[in-house]
């Protein structure tokens, strides 16, 4: 992110509020992980990474699989071995700043609105402008936990593609996360 200044999600991106309508009704179904699931991170991430991962709600944890499930896919169509988990990894915790804010669901979409209508929102203390920095925050608390460096540099920049290289993510790696999460 440049400035400080959260992404506005609905703008430049037609596609976005579809994909954050499908989100939204997914999110009601609040289903849990499967046992195949669980068994799918637990063979992508790393103990410190599964212990952040383990506090994603049901919804979003279910949210993530799927976007990492969409990522495994278009990064081995990029020629990604399929071994080097890193990438698999960074789509499972790119949203693990939104952790910290605390909402529930209808203040998640609240925030995303609120940031889509009024941008710039400036970082704040409260819980919303802490989901609307989700990124940032998101990669200093994988960093602080000890997860791979990729992890946190995809988190940071995941909604910022100026940033993609800047973060280090190889172009079509960065492509395949970013379609992954959209889709």
């Amino acid at each position: 992110m440049t400035g400080g200044v959260p992404p506005a999600p609905l703008r430049g991106r037609p596609t976005r509020f579809a994909h954050l309508v499908r989100r939204f009704g997914r999110s009601l179904l609040r289903r849990r992980p499967t046992p195949a699931d669980e068994a799918f991170v637990q063979a992508t991430l790393t103990p410190v990474e599964r212990a952040v991962w383990r506090r994603f709600p049901p919804s979003e944890a279910s949210y993530t699989i799927r976007v990492a499930r969409r990522a495994e896919a278009l990064l081995a169509d990029a020629g990604v071995d399929p071994a080097d988990t890193r990438w698999t990894a960074a789509a499972l915790l790119h949203d693990a700043g939104k952790l910290d804010a605390g909402l529930g669901l209808f203040g998640r979409v609240l925030a995303t609105v609120t940031g889509a209508l009024v941008p710039p929102v400036r970082r704040s203390n409260g819980r919303l402008g802490r989901y609307l920095h989700h990124a940032e925050i998101g990669a200093s608390l994988l960093r602080a936990a000890g997860a791979r460096p990729e992890v946190a540099a995809w988190a940071a920049v995941h909604h910022d593609p100026a940033g993609w290289a800047e973060g280090g993510i190889p172009p079509d790696v960065a492509r395949a996360l970013a379609a992954a999460d959209d889709a």
